[in-house]
């Protein structure tokens, strides 16, 4: 309770709200604080190099969404345009991030990108398509509820794929339904070479591997995640959250795919009592984090028949620290929920409806941090040494008029560590009504933190954010049906896609889209008609 109030208090200062206008960003934002200043002539080969490839989801398992490139400075930033020789049609909607490798087909590098046909896609430099192939008839029908596959659509892939660069492989969950079969998930692992399922029994199907697991009612909406051989694979319902459904975590050792262990979010710590009928999804866009040892989930709501709430905690709207397998201890230091569990199942506000995401503050008296977002537009700051159980937050605190249902992302500068994030309504104490906010996270004991600035540009995506070095230049980046990008530290725009008629999207993100770096350049998917866009996503690129 006391960490409560002291984020109370601190949300209610006046953040440093940024608004767009048509003025050039000033010699400030231009300076490139300490890096090298690389001009818009860099050579794009060069910096493709030097910068990491895509390989998951926000770049890395921890989902910080950080992005280390040499050529994206802010003076870099502030000049980018939308390359309008670049514009890859895609066949279905997309609701995954792209990911990006250096060395792809044929050595060359490639944008791959999946869709809700079942297509996986790998596009070159050009906008060129390398190889294309469908993985089964996605589904149409057979499912209780959900508002992907409706008008038309189709229900496919939707979580991120995952790749292994060692044994050039593409990891992914299909939805797929043939000649009127119910539907069913499908774990495939595909060659990044030629799209080639590779042999050793993939693709996987759920269903038959699981015990339990009824396809048609569950959903893959959270990136896969893949740490030290193990393919992690999270589930949850459909919207609408249609009975039953459970948060399940599939877990594939690559050396034997065959070999499945599965953890189910649903019961009490001791696991002993049976679970209702709808229970703890983990549905948010970015699926599971890691610190390369332990898994960390988030989960939804819980239901006892409609919204009403079940007899006792039986595992929702909590974070879990999920041993490699996976495992669970069930020791309260390995998880986490809130004691208005109830108020938050009864009222559909999912503390999962975000991932999770993990930062370090060295030297701070809790280092190793936990960071949930939840529906109920409030911040949970949890030690990753002990979740504490019931209340073991070390803070909680609205930062938020409304859900927070995106992926965020965290970063530290020399000038503190940052949490940015997409609400729905707007970033809580910012009178300009933007939606991407940014709360700093200060390391007393326990920790406190406070919004510090927000965007006035609205209806935005997951952010991510680009910095050339680790220290300097963070530029945090969103987009609608425009992109933007603000100063990590101060929220000045830096790259203002209302300027250029040019910079304008055919059609937006879905707010779970995440835009990607890729050697000096920001590439995006968008949807398609999930943001009324003329049918299909497109593959669009800024430099």
């Amino acid at each position: 309770m006391r960490a409560l109030l002291r984020l109370g208090l601190a949300l209610t200062l006046p953040c440093a709200c940024h608004t767009r206008s048509s003025a050039r960003p000033d010699a400030s934002i231009h300076s490139d604080r300490g890096g090298a200043s690389v001009a818009r002539s860099t050579d794009r080969a060069g910096s493709a190099a030097s910068s990491a490839p895509v390989l998951q989801f926000h770049g890395s398992a921890t989902r910080d969404g950080v992005y280390v490139d040499p050529a994206m400075t802010i003076r870099a930033a502030a000049a980018m345009h939308r390359d309008m020789a670049f514009s890859a049609a895609l066949p279905g909607q997309v609701y995954a991030q792209p990911l990006w490798v250096k060395d792809g087909p044929g050595h060359q590098e490639a944008f791959i990108v999946a869709t809700e046909s079942n297509h996986v896609i790998a596009i070159g430099a050009s906008g060129a398509v390398l190889w294309d192939r469908a993985y089964g008839e996605a589904a149409r029908s057979g499912l209780p509820c959900g508002n992907i596959a409706v008008g038309g659509a189709t229900l496919g892939i939707t979580g991120t794929p995952v790749i292994e660069a060692a044994s050039r492989t593409i990891y992914f969950d299909a939805m797929t339904s043939a000649r009127g079969a119910a539907p069913r998930h499908l774990i495939h692992a595909v060659s990044l070479d030629d799209g080639a399922e590779r042999p050793g029994g993939w693709p996987i199907d759920v269903s038959s591997a699981v015990p339990g697991f009824d396809s048609p009612h569950q959903n893959q909406r959270g990136a896969l995640l893949l740490v030290s051989g193990v393919l992690y694979v999270p589930y949850g319902g459909h919207f609408g959250d249609c009975l039953p459904y459970y948060g399940w975590v599939i877990g594939l050792r690559l050396a034997k795919p065959s070999s499945v262990q599965a953890w189910r979010a649903a019961g009490p710590p001791t696991w002993n009592t049976r679970p209702p009928v709808g229970a703890a999804g983990i549905w948010a866009t970015g699926g599971l984090a890691s610190d390369g040892t332990y898994v960390y989930a988030a989960t939804g709501n819980s239901m006892n028949g409609g919204f009403a709430a079940t007899p006792s905690w039986v595992g929702g709207d909590a974070v879990f620290k999920l041993e490699a397998g996976p495992k669970f201890s069930s020791n309260t230091a390995d998880y986490f929920y809130p004691s208005n569990w109830a108020t938050l199942d009864e009222g559909d506000t999912d503390l999962g409806g975000a991932n999770p995401v993990l930062v370090d503050m060295p030297g701070a008296a809790y280092p190793h941090l936990v960071v949930a977002l939840g529906k109920d537009g409030k911040m949970y700051l949890l030690n990753r040494d002990n979740l504490g159980g019931e209340d073991g937050a070390l803070l909680v605190g609205r930062v938020a008029n409304g859900d927070i249902n995106s992926s965020a992302a965290a970063y530290t500068t020399p000038l503190g560590t940052y949490v940015a994030f997409r609400g729905f309504g707007s970033a809580y104490g910012c009178a300009n009504g933007g939606n991407l906010g940014v709360a700093k996270i200060l390391p007393d004991n326990p920790p406190t933190a406070r919004v510090v600035w927000c965007s006035k540009a609205s209806g935005l995506g997951s952010p991510i954010v680009t910095t050339p070095d680790g220290k300097s230049s963070f530029v945090v980046w969103d987009a609608s049906t425009r992109l933007y990008g603000y100063d990590g530290d101060t929220g000045a725009l830096v790259f203002d896609g209302d300027k250029d008629p040019g910079d304008a999207m055919p059609d937006g993100l879905h707010y779970f889209n995440a835009p990607i770096d890729a050697g000096g350049r920001i590439v995006v998917a968008t949807c398609g008609a999930c943001k009324g866009g003329p049918g299909n996503g497109r593959l669009l690129v800024f430099r």
